[in-house]
């Protein structure tokens, strides 16, 4: 099993907390990207660094990467090479996509009784950028919109954004990572380990 899905479900398991498992991804997300390379940059998916270079922001000069996000292109982001504190890291490998996706079952669904925390959290874990907890964030919001259609309901316009944004940022990973269309990618996953993510 890959090392970093290791790190993913011993923190999940052991711990749980959003503050372990940032410290746990530590040393994936703070060195020196290349140009070319793909990353994962906050909640906006997927995107292609596609030049590093000196530029002016806020009367300070630095170094910044350019980021070409994939699911929109005309955007562009720049990134202060410095910075710390944005999440910003690369792709799982192939291999460790195998191992997270032998081992989702293990992975509960984030739940809470509490409507404002819960939608905290969910931002929270999506945030992180942590493939493990957008599993959570998927798993739990499935969970309570099945809850809800038996009562009627529908989830809320916050929680389905929600659920939206953690499924693309999962589904997004795994098919640059391996190589397959966006819409091959939930089919894939019901193959690979017999059902789909949300249950």
């Amino acid at each position: 099993m890959g090392k970093i899905v290791l790190k993913y479900i011993w923190l999940f398991q052991t711990a749980g907390s959003m503050k372990n498992s940032l410290k746990g991804r530590k040393e994936v997300w703070f060195f020196m990207y290349q140009v070319d390379d793909l990353v994962m940059y906050r909640n906006i998916g997927v995107c292609k660094i596609v030049d590093i270079c000196e530029r002016e922001q806020f009367d300070t000069v630095g170094e910044y990467y350019t980021l070409k996000p994939l699911n929109d292109e005309r955007s562009t982001i720049f990134v202060n090479v410095e910075n710390k504190k944005v999440m910003m890291r690369y792709l799982l490998s192939a291999n460790e996509v195998h191992d997270l996706l032998e081992n989702i079952d293990s992975i509960d669904g984030y739940s809470c009784d509490n409507d404002r925390e819960r939608d905290a959290h969910y931002k929270e874990l999506i945030n992180s950028g942590d493939t493990v907890n957008w599993i959570q964030v998927i798993k739990g919001l499935y969970g309570r919109k099945m809850e809800r259609m038996k009562k009627g309901k529908d989830l809320s316009q916050q929680e389905e954004r929600l659920y939206r944004t953690a499924e693309k940022l999962f589904n997004s990973e795994i098919a640059y990572t391996l190589g397959i269309p966006m819409e091959d990618v939930v089919d894939y996953i019901s193959k690979k380990v017999g059902h789909s993510i949300s249950v």
